[in-house]
């Protein structure tokens, strides 16, 4: 095996570990793209540059487009994330305002699950510096896997197509979800949020099923749901709820909790969650 072609493989292998590492569409067709582009230069030297060119014809200028298009996307991808957490950890960063947004209404759960999240939003907010944004920007890149943070959308009432993107990356995504609670006086929600994520209430520390109701903040449904009910109930919760379980987002018991809930509350369907929760 010649040196060339020793280091063309672990250019491959470069990116696919990478892409194994942060599966992401700009990864995705970075790998795609070097794979192509070392398989064409190995048939090229092998058969001959000239009559490879000639037996693909106008194939061959297309191909060539495509890897310069793919190689100047993946480019393109990663400095836009290095550049998004760059300017993550600048407190003089600013972002446009998003659309007008009303979050769901924070209001006294349990005694037993901790204080209000009214009262502990409100004196966050006002004691929050940049530091403590920069804490816990650190804090949720560092802690938080993907699928966490999904749930902390979710548990802020935030829209996910208000700040997610196709082929975003993790750091853009933490980025985007702290400006956009910034923007509408979030932070402290956010940071109570936080600990809710990486310390969960006990099982026997959440309300029981008879203070459920459908003005339960859905931080306390998701819990519940998680901490009550295995796989299998879930699916047979779903087919008396009269929900397609399949066609629920693909993924582990925390994804599937998530994306049972969301579709509920699409629909205003929460009523009947909780009378099946009560029953």
């Amino acid at each position: 095996m010649s040196l060339l072609l020793l280091l063309k493989l672990l250019v491959v292998l470069a990116f696919l570990v990478m892409f194994i590492r942060r599966p992401t569409i700009a990864w995705g067709i970075g790998l795609l793209t070097v794979t192509t582009a070392v398989l064409l230069d190995t048939i090229l030297g092998t058969f001959g540059r000239e009559q490879t060119q000639e037996d693909l014809g106008f194939f061959f200028y297309i191909i060539t487009g495509a890897l310069f298009g793919g190689g100047a996307f993946w480019l393109w991808s990663v400095l836009r994330s290095a550049w998004g957490q760059t300017t993550a950890v600048s407190p003089a960063t600013t972002t446009p305002s998003p659309p007008p947004y009303t979050p769901p209404p924070l209001k006294n759960i349990d005694p037993q699950v901790g204080t209000a999240y009214s009262q502990s939003a409100s004196g966050r907010n006002q004691s929050t510096t940049a530091f403590d944004r920069q804490m816990l920007y650190d804090e949720i890149r560092q802690r938080f896997s993907h699928e966490d943070i999904l749930d902390l959308v979710f548990d802020l009432g935030i829209n996910e197509n208000d700040i997610m993107s196709v082929g975003q990356e993790t750091t853009d995504l933490i980025r985007r979800l702290m400006d956009f609670a910034e923007d509408h006086e979030l932070l402290g929600a956010l940071a109570l949020g936080v600990e809710r994520i990486l310390t969960p209430p006990p099982p026997d520390h959440l309300p029981r099923a008879e203070k459920i109701d459908v003005a339960s903040p859905p931080t306390i449904l998701r819990q519940y749901l998680l901490a009550r009910y295995t796989l299998i109930q879930l699916e047979q919760m779903s087919s008396e709820l009269g929900v397609d379980w399949e066609q629920l987002t693909a993924g582990s018991k925390k994804t599937k909790v998530r994306s049972l809930l969301q579709y509920l509350y699409r629909r205003n369907r929460i009523d009947d969650l909780v009378a099946l929760i009560r029953h």
